[in-house]
């Protein structure tokens, strides 16, 4: 057989094995889109509560939003009370982000951080919840890019662990990537679970691999190399006219004391940053009557973070 014969007949045969792997894995690892958040972590949260699968942003809440019974109104915010899509004429909106810690596990709307932030703002202040649980960096920079520009806010809060996900480089599905020959290139690569796998086992065989990767194994390290997407985030409030406001973690450790998972020096610098961890401690209450747990805050917990979270914001906006 002529060799360009066979190298033809090799070229067709790599691709049909190429396609017969691809599809075995899109039906054994659907969620799967690449190396990003491990794909048990995605599969745990659209398990454990009601959210949908998203390309994008992994997880989210379902269609139609809102409804009887539900903290997420029709926008997508952990709201009670009424509001717009456009921003009311006079009215500074800020939108926080983060986990359940922002979501405000086990408390109704209204004993969030965020409605007691808006509360102590008064009138002229909209402070809406946009937290999910589990969400992390990456979901909240997609969460921003593909949701919320088009809530026009004035300001944003990250309640979010530095380094808790790998830097966001990819393509993004909901919106359009440019015609060029690499803009193709990375979506087709993008939507590859024979990418995924690749990619992952690299990873998996690196000594030195980021925490994510391991996030569910308990006692993990946490590393700091090039992980986390607060960067990002600060890039795009620069690029969009928003303010960016960086609040540090705080928990209460296994003693039962006060604890942070933001260390000094992690956030980016040039961006506000709410103390939350230096503050709570010198405001005379224990640990154990903030916190429901490791990291979900009391009704009280919530106020005093809201206070602190409303000092921020009237520093950064005094009252005219």
């Amino acid at each position: 057989m002529p060799l360009r014969r066979r190298l033809v007949f090799a070229a067709i045969l790599l691709a049909i094995v190429l396609a017969g792997g691809e599809g075995v894995l899109r039906l054994t690892l659907p969620t799967a889109r690449r190396v990003s958040l491990p794909n048990e972590m995605i599969e745990a949260h659209l398990a454990g509560a009601a959210f949908r699968y998203d390309p994008d942003l992994y997880w989210y809440w379902p269609d139609p939003l809102g409804g009887s019974g539900s903290p997420v109104n029709q926008y997508g915010f952990v709201r009670a009370k009424p509001m717009t899509m456009e921003k009311p004429a006079g009215v500074t909106r800020v939108v926080t982000f983060g986990d359940s810690q922002t979501f405000g596990a086990g408390m109704p709307p209204e004993h969030t951080y965020s409605a007691f932030a808006e509360a102590a703002l008064g009138e002229g202040w909209e402070v809406l919840n946009a937290g999910i649980s589990g969400y992390r960096t990456l979901n909240v920079y997609r969460l921003l890019q593909l949701r919320i520009e088009a809530f026009d806010p004035d300001a944003i809060v990250i309640d979010c662990m530095p380094y808790d996900s790998p830097r966001d480089d990819g393509p993004i599905q909901g919106k359009r990537l440019g015609g060029t020959a690499l803009d193709l290139a990375r979506g087709v690569l993008w939507n590859s679970r024979l990418y995924y796998v690749l990619r992952l086992g690299m990873e998996v065989a690196n000594p030195n691999r980021p925490r994510w990767l391991d996030d569910t194994k308990p006692g993990a390290p946490m590393p700091r190399e090039a992980l986390g997407n607060h960067a990002l985030i600060a890039e795009w409030g620069r690029e969009h006219g928003v303010e960016v406001f960086f609040m540090e973690y705080p928990i209460m450790n296994e003693q039962l004391h006060y604890g942070c998972m933001t260390g000094a020096g992690e956030l980016p610098t040039g961006n506000r940053i709410i103390s939350t961890c230096t503050r709570l401690p010198t405001m005379g209450r224990p640990a154990e009557a903030l916190f429901q747990d490791r990291n979900h805050l009391t009704e009280e917990g919530n106020r005093l973070v809201g206070g602190i979270v409303a000092d921020a914001l009237r520093e950064w906006r005094p009252a005219e």
